[in-house]
């Protein structure tokens, strides 16, 4: 159900309550109201952090550089799911700089759809390979590994946003924390992230604490070297 039509819900048995037990659980009845609204919202709310496992599966991916924030690249992700039926596959992306550390001209990042290794899937079609080699998608085996790991759920872009904001501005104060990093057993230097847009509510974050070498999948630059004669 749609959050602000939750709200209209909610207030009008407020009302009912105020009409008919009284101002004091009528206004109780509204503290609640706003709390549970305010913390749909994310106002209320941040992203935790656990140790956790990033799954072992296959992505077909494809290189961007610049702003972190690309939703054509997403949408086309979208897109392929559903024209070629790929059951079991979500959106990822895989980001390899820190903001601050380089220009936003200069970021590099790799999006495009992932599917955890489970039994035995049905092959993929032939005519989504034959785009994907077409219209520079690769190809990569991402491995196990132990990872930081965060989740956030959502009902609409305004507060996915919030929640990505939040789990980046805990990973860079936390990384700065000799605690944190003795906690999370991660390096200071470990700047890889992956975001699992696992359904159209949720989203997972994972940032390896081993193999960080593995994802480092980027390839675009060396795709526009000049070739030599």
């Amino acid at each position: 159900m749609n959050l602000f039509l939750k709200l209209i819900i909610f207030i009008a048995i407020d009302i009912y309550i105020f009409r008919n037990f009284g101002k004091l659980f009528g206004f109780l009845g509204l503290g609640i109201i706003i709390y549970r609204f305010l913390y749909s919202l994310g106002f209320l709310r941040t992203p935790k952090i656990y140790r956790g496992a990033f799954n072992e599966g296959v992505a077909y991916l494809k290189d961007y550089k610049g702003k972190y924030f690309n939703p054509n690249a997403f949408k086309e992700g979208l897109d392929l799911i559903k024209k070629y039926d790929l059951k079991d596959f979500v959106l990822i992306g895989i980001y390899y700089d820190r903001p601050g550390n380089i220009p936003e001209t200069e970021y590099k990042s790799s999006i495009g759809i992932y599917r955890k290794n489970i039994g035995f899937p049905d092959p993929v079609p032939k005519e989504f390979e034959e785009f994907c080699e077409k219209n520079n998608y690769y190809f990569a085996e991402l491995p196990s590994t132990s990872s930081i790991y965060s989740d956030w759920e959502y009902s609409n872009h305004f507060i996915m946003m919030m929640g990505i904001l939040k789990f980046y501005k805990n990973i860079k104060l936390g990384l700065q924390d000799d605690s944190f990093r003795k906690m999370y057993k991660i390096s200071e230097k470990s700047k890889v992230c992956i975001e699992l847009y696992v359904t159209e509510s949720s989203m997972k974050f994972f940032i390896p604490t081993v193999n960080e070498d593995k994802f480092m999948l980027y390839r675009k630059e060396d795709e526009d070297k000049p070739k030599s004669q």
